[in-house]
């Protein structure tokens, strides 16, 4: 069934945005996501989508909106029916879906419908257990808008690139650096999120040697990966992901997003937070000039820096897997710049790479140097979300 229905959506592309919000919503809807392989089927029609010449933007605006739609109905069906939707026909055959939901939802909280829509098993569950646990509307709807934001490009971009990489001829040896490339950051997020899990004193100090031990094996190979440089710089048009039309360039002017985030710190008293601030940009930019980042580079460190620190400040004090979630709150931001970088080449695609680590571990570091002096305290719920809103409010004002 799977094969017919690529096979005719191959045959009527006119029809691909439909078949991508209907796969997204029923995934997201109670009972029926349980059945459908949305996985899969997104994987196939966004490489279908692809190979179409539909945008990527497009596409994540269809899945999208058919995710967020299916998670209401699913909230309002629990919030209706509470308990007594536990005497519907799947949930009486199967009452381990709800037990294992409620298990879920009472751990977590609210962070359970964000980490919920990355979990296959009880994906459609959570936004209904939610409702029937009487979450308040309106923070059901910011955290499904949200989470949505993040799960449509990350279920849509590998089928997406796979679509492009079908029509890109790459010379030899590329995929071979890709995949080494894409081990070895691997092993440095595994390495990195086992010492932050121990939460010891010197587990931010570690983690940011890690960094720096991989910015230093990445620079000594770096003329071994040429192939995997040229390659990327000759083929933006393959990779090229949202913002089709809008450009962020990398100028000194974007580092200006650290201002409001600095001063609300410092009105609310909170000098550790500030200070962690400044510090990673101060670090940022002392390694940007020992390893000689120039350009769109070292701005691309610094950025990272005061995005970096501002997770790690909105994070303070949380159970490990929340400040683990907070990493899926930079991707949109990251995949914007990446895209841009390669479009414009304003650098190249390995001296992103260099600037990414160079800022990590920048923000890194100046946590273990803060803490040292005075532990940081955690922020309130109205301190975290305005700060974390504000760079994506500052790179739509840039945008559009």
């Amino acid at each position: 069934m799977l094969v017919e229905l690529t096979s005719w959506l191959a045959e009527h592309q006119q029809w691909l945005g439909l078949a991508i919000f209907l796969i997204s919503f029923t995934e997201s809807l109670a009972v029926a996501g349980l059945v459908v392989p949305g996985v899969f089927l997104l994987f196939a029609v966004s490489a279908l989508a692809a190979g179409g010449g539909m945008s990527l933007t497009i596409a994540v605006m269809w899945a999208f909106s058919g995710a967020v739609l299916g998670d209401l109905i699913s909230f309002f069906l629990g919030r209706y029916f509470h308990q007594n939707i536990r005497d519907f026909g799947p949930f009486v055959r199967n009452p381990q879906w709800i037990d294992g939901g409620e298990r879920f939802f009472r751990r977590y909280g609210w962070l359970s419908v964000v980490l919920g829509r990355f979990i296959g098993p009880i994906r459609p569950i959570i936004p209904m257990i939610a409702g029937m646990f009487d979450m308040p509307v309106w923070r059901f709807i910011a955290i499904n808008l949200t989470s949505a934001l993040i799960w449509a490009p990350a279920y849509l971009i590998p089928g997406y690139t796979t679509g492009r990489a079908a029509q890109w001829a790459v010379p030899p040896f590329f995929w071979s650096q890709a995949l080494s490339l894409l081990i070895g950051a691997a092993i440095l997020i595994s390495c990195c999120l086992y010492v932050l899990k121990l939460q010891k004193r010197w587990s931010c100090l570690v983690a940011a040697a890690c960094c720096l031990l991989s910015l230093l094996t990445l620079g000594m190979n770096q003329r071994a990966l040429t192939i995997f440089d040229s390659t990327l710089v000759s083929s933006a048009d393959h990779l090229r992901l949202p913002g089709d039309n809008h450009t962020l360039i990398l100028t000194p002017q974007v580092l200006l997003v650290v201002v409001p985030i600095t001063a609300l710190l410092m009105l609310s008293r909170r000098w550790n937070h500030a200070a962690m601030q400044v510090c990673s940009l101060a670090l940022a930019l002392s390694m940007s000039w020992l390893i000689n980042l120039t350009g769109g580079a070292s701005i691309n460190a610094l950025l990272t820096a005061i995005l970096c620190a501002l997770v790690v400040n909105c994070s303070r004090n949380q159970r490990f897997w929340v400040r683990s979630a907070w990493l899926l709150y930079l991707l949109p931001l990251v995949l914007l710049i990446a895209s841009n970088v390669l479009e414009h080449q304003q650098f190249l695609p390995l001296d992103m790479l260099r600037s990414l680590l160079v800022g990590i571990s920048a923000s890194l570091l100046a946590c273990w140097l803060v803490e040292r002096v005075s532990p940081m305290t955690r922020l309130v719920p109205i301190q975290r979300w305005l700060i974390a809103s504000w760079p994506f409010i500052a790179a739509a004002w840039v945008l559009w």
